[in-house]
């Protein structure tokens, strides 16, 4: 018999899907769940929990056809997204969906007429449908999106260019880290653009998505139709990973002709990748001049304070009241990225819906103690290398020479946290930055004496000693 995970949790709105409480399949079916909409409900929710938030809202579009022994067929909407599942997800689809019925699975694709009234109501926030591409979740709303100051700028320009698209900022190109909510101003771009004019014809889609269509209408000879979709029906245009246009030479050609068709009649641009348009390796040059017409801003990764309003937003936002200190200790333990903060908190809430333990921070760290990060030992070489990430250089430029002010004052702050929190000594330290021991002193010194009237630099010394597991209560 196959199995699935489940259970039920009462009046809670969360999704408890991380625990692993294997009944059989029937067990979990009501009335108008069929078994494969069971499985189906199922693994998306697996798929979230377990960091694979984009992935789920991918496959959500799918449509689950039949469920036999070795095999689950889905459905998809046209050759283009089937192509783009079967090289991105068939190997993830296969592998959860082996690991939910415990026996090999094969996956295969059928194209079929998608309606929205056919597709079955699984846990996912709505999508919205665009012009041409992927889907828009309205989960990923300005309402929805925490600002603070780490990404106060790309927040402003993004809801500048939803409310008047083609006017400002075009192109705008958001980089940052993995994780930090790029995506998520993409849709949310998207979603308040269709709430103004539900004609506008919005294409959203990944770098890879427009590569994956852009061969198959080489291939089938429809570049003409290629061409009319992403230039001349098309008002905004949101792609999602641009770095990986680098080095793909014919795929650069195109997408500079089809920006250029776009800017020239003021169609709104937006553009998100991991790195700036100069570090994405083989961008061709005027690809990369045209990325910086408009505005190139950076999401941060968010301090101490935007970890916890995040968490306690997105938990208030489910009808769960996170206390406080429970709020700090996942803050102080996922220090930098967005959805390990949202998966830390389902895996927590799940397992109090459950169970009904109060909610204290020792209930958090034994819930959370497979997935909170490890601490490395404080030592020398760890501060360096974290102040070194914090203040965006690399650590020989913290043992260097330069006396540019940012990185003199980056070496400083190194010095003072060495000083303060490892037993080395003066002359070990001067060591370790290639100084005498005078200046290391001096260096401390002057930390020491300016962050009582700096109110920037205290913030970014308890940051520092957040990431580097110092108790700042002592």
């Amino acid at each position: 018999m196959a199995w699935i995970e489940t259970w039920t949790l009462g009046a809670t709105s969360f999704n408890p899907f991380l625990l692993r409480l294997a009944v059989p399949l029937t067990s979990v079916l009501t009335e108008n769940e069929p078994p494969l909409q069971a499985l189906w409900h199922k693994l998306l929710g697996n798929l979230r929990v377990g960091g694979h938030a984009y992935a789920a809202s991918q496959l959500a579009q799918l449509l689950p056809l039949s469920l036999a022994p070795g095999l689950v067929r889905l459905g998809v909407v046209d050759r283009f997204f089937r192509d783009w599942i079967d090289d991105h997800y068939r190997a993830l689809l296969e592998k959860n969906l082996s690991e939910l019925l415990a026996e090999a699975i094969v996956v295969e694709f059928e194209i079929v007429d998608i309606q929205p009234s056919t597709t079955p109501n699984f846990p996912a926030a709505p999508l919205k449908n665009t012009h041409l591409g992927s889907k828009l979740n309205t989960r990923f709303s300005f309402e929805t999106y925490v600002v603070a100051d780490s990404n106060q700028l790309p927040a402003a320009a993004a809801a500048a260019v939803a409310d008047e698209p083609g006017r400002y900022y075009n192109p705008l190109f958001i980089y940052g880290g993995t994780g930090l909510g790029k995506t998520h101003l993409l849709h949310a771009i998207g979603n308040r653009v269709l709430e103004g004019n539900p004609a506008a014809r919005v294409v959203y889609l990944s770098s890879e998505e427009f590569t994956n269509r852009f061969i198959e209408s080489v291939r089938d000879h429809r570049m003409t139709e290629f061409r009319r979709k992403f230039r001349e029906e098309c008002d905004l245009l949101l792609i999602d990973d641009i770095q990986f246009l680098g080095k793909k030479q014919e795929t650069q050609n195109e997408f500079f002709y089809t920006f250029n068709a776009l800017h020239q009649v003021s169609k709104a641009i937006v553009l998100t990748s991991d790195t700036a348009p100069s570090e994405i390796p083989g961008l061709e040059e005027r690809l990369r001049s045209r990325f910086t017409m408009g505005l190139i801003t950076d999401v941060q990764e968010p301090n101490f304070e935007m970890r916890v309003a995040i968490l306690k937003k997105k938990a208030g936002a489910d009808g769960f009241d996170l206390p406080d200190k429970v709020a700090h200790f996942i803050a102080r333990h996922v220090l930098r990225n967005v959805r390990e903060l949202e998966g830390a908190l389902i895996k927590l809430c799940a397992v109090h819906s459950l169970t009904r333990q109060p909610m204290t921070e020792e209930f958090a760290a034994q819930v959370l103690k497979d997935i909170l990060p490890a601490r490395e030992q404080l030592d020398v070489d760890n501060i360096q290398r974290e102040v070194a990430r914090f203040f965006k250089l690399n650590v020989d430029e913290l043992r260097g020479a330069s006396r540019i002010k940012h990185v003199a004052h980056a070496r400083q702050v190194a010095m003072y946290l060495c000083r303060a929190h490892t037993r080395a000594s003066l002359p070990e330290l001067g060591q370790k930055f290639n100084k005498d021991h005078s200046t290391v002193l001096a260096s401390v010194r002057k930390i020491e004496l300016i962050q009582e009237k700096d109110e920037a630099l205290r913030k970014d010394l308890a940051e520092l000693k957040t990431r580097l597991g110092v108790d700042l209560t002592h």
